[in-house]
Formats: structure tokens, sequence, C-alpha cells
């Protein structure tokens, strides 16, 4: 448990256990930790025989992650006209600025926060972060809290969810952040009776053209700096309409960067669709800088290996010319530090 958290985990599970209609929310542009950590926590709630429901601020849920609610969109016009949240409960959300349109409605009336990230900004009445890879993690933790007070509710639906969280948010279990007790959930989640190999496929094994004309267009953007140890790909609205690509088909561009040989820092930045200035920044390292470190300094956050943030600038050049900025300086000091000496060692 993290410096950010000001309750207990069981104090997390006992406001659960009393709470009642539950109002769960996920942040903008939603991923698979998210969103499964939200469905695994209402399927438990429901199967206490509370009322539980689920709202995001985004229009649509990425193709790939609908299997998991099984619904196009979980707008706040979606709520039953007869539900009234009595509790409501954040989930991977770092900041309230995350909850995106639904902020100035629920920002500050969040109960409880469950997240992970250790560089956040805590926004809701109590707060619990928890000192692993995904917030999907701390959600199986509670199903097992609960099967301890004699409620066993984790059933398949639940449990392929919570594995479709982990599994994303842990780079397919590649991130420092994985652990042995990680891999003891997954081996719970199995024991649920979950299909890995078909949620695999659905995550990653079936992409749309679009994607792919994506990736082309990203890889011929690609560019380096610091002697091609950091590794950028700056996609712009123009470069979405010659390519006739979506925001969707742009979400996980980041990947392309992180794995080429001798990169430390893969970013990639792309300009929103709403407001031309602004610019959003996903980051990766892969042995030693801190990319949260360098995503707060622009108002972001996340962990180690995998941060964001977002930031004004007149065009996409002034945009990346103040990332680069923070990057190299960051480097520059991680150098006369001695930092990646031996940073290769098993």
């Amino acid at each position: 448990m993290s410096e950010l958290s000001n309750i207990t985990f069981k104090e997390v599970c006992d406001r659960l256990e009393a709470a009642q209609n539950v109002l769960i929310l996920t942040h903008m542009r939603p991923d698979g930790d998210t969103l499964g950590s939200a469905f695994a926590l209402r399927t438990l709630l429901r199967s206490l025989g509370k009322r539980a429901e689920v709202i995001n601020s985004d229009d649509t849920i990425p193709k790939r992650l609908k299997f998991i609610f099984g619904v196009d969109s979980l707008r706040p016009e979606t709520l039953p006209n007869d539900f009234t949240p009595e509790y409501i409960v954040s989930v991977d959300v770092s900041t309230s600025k995350l909850l995106d349109l639904i902020e100035p409605e629920y920002g500050d009336k969040v109960d409880l926060a469950i997240d992970h990230h250790e560089l956040g900004s805590p926004f809701a009445k109590e707060t619990y972060v928890g000192d692993v890879g995904a917030c999907g993690e701390i959600i199986v933790d509670i199903f097992r809290e609960f099967k301890s007070r004699g409620h066993d509710v984790l059933d398949r639906s639940a449990a392929t969810a919570l594995w479709a969280a982990i599994c994303t948010d842990t780079g397919s279990f590649k991130f420092e952040a994985v652990t042995a007790e990680t891999h003891m959930r997954i081996a719970e989640l199995h024991r649920a009776g979950i299909n890995h190999s078909e949620i695999a496929r659905r995550l990653y094994d079936s992409r749309p053209i679009s994607q792919i004309r994506a990736t082309r267009a990203a890889l011929n953007a690609l560019h380096f700096y610091n002697n091609s140890r950091v590794a950028v790909i700056n996609f712009t609205q123009a470069m979405m309409k010659e390519n006739d690509v979506s925001r969707e088909d742009i979400e996980d561009i980041i990947s392309l960067t992180r794995g080429i040989e001798g990169v430390e820092i893969g970013m990639s930045i792309k300009q929103s669709p709403d407001h031309p200035t602004l610019y959003k920044v996903s980051m990766r390292s892969n042995r030693v800088a801190d990319v949260a470190k360098l995503c707060a300094v622009f108002g972001g956050g996340g962990h180690k290996r995998a941060a964001g943030c977002t930031l004004n600038a007149d065009n996409e050049k002034l945009a990346e010319a103040a990332l680069i900025e923070v990057i190299e300086r960051e480097l520059c000091e991680l150098d006369a530090a001695g930092a990646f000496e031996g940073a290769d060692a098993l």
C-alpha cells in the first residue's frame, strides 16, 4: 500500500459491504484495467444484492474491449431512470481530471477511489492505492476477502474481465510491477473457468484494417532523439484524415516505440480532435527512466514504466520540443549518475 492510501484494504471491503446503490466511475479513454475492474466490481456488488451501475465520459468502448461489458457505451444517460447513487466509487482513476466530462458532476462526490498509481492527486473522500501492477489485482483481492466473509461470488464473467484488466495493464505480464502474487491471482481466475486464449485473441489478435493503416502511418512518422534512446511518434489530426483512421486505431501506437532495441523512452503524441492545441502524450520506459516523474512535470502521472499527460502547444512541433527538453535533461542526469550501468543484468 502506498502513502496515498488513507484507509486500509479491510476498510475498503467494509465500505463496499455497507454501501447501497453504488455508482462506479471509470476514466476517460477507458482501457482494459478500468473497464475490467469496474465490471468485476459491479458483478460482486450485484451478487451481494446491491444495485450497482457503471458510467464513463467517453462516447464508446473500444471495439476490442466490448466483450467485457457487452455494450457499446457507458455514458451517463445509460443509467436506469430509477437509479439514484448513494455511494460513488472510482476505479483506476488517479486524478479527478481523468473523469473528463463527468468530472463537474461527480469529481467532488467520489466516496472511495480504488487505484494503483503512485503519482496521483487524491480527490475522493477516502482513497486506497494498492502496490500492484493493475487495479484489477485489487479487485481480485476484494473478491478473496468477500469469499472469506462467506460470499464466494467470483464467476467466469467477472474472472474474464479481471484477466483482461491485469493482462493489459501489466503489458501481458511483462512489466516490472508483476510479482509472484500477480500470478497467484491469475491462477485464481483460471480456476473460475476462463478461456484465457480467447481473451488474448480478442485483445491482441483481432485488429481491423484501419489499425494496420494507422500502424503504417506511425512507422513512417517514427523518429529518434538522444542517440536513438528516445523514440517518438507524433500523430496529428491531418495524419488521421489522410490515412482514414479513428482515435481508437491509434490508441496503442505507443507500443511500437518501446520494443525497439536501444530505446529507453518511447513516446506518442496525439493531437486532440476537438482542441487542436491540446496534445495527449503517452510515455514508456524500458529499464531506468521514471516516465511518471517526467509526465508529472506536465500535470500527468502513472507508473515508472508507463505514464501519460496532456499539454497545450500552438502546434505539434512545439509540443514535441517541450517534452523532449524535459526527457533529455532527465537522461543527462541519469547518465551523470551512472544509472544505466548494469541495468541489463538479470
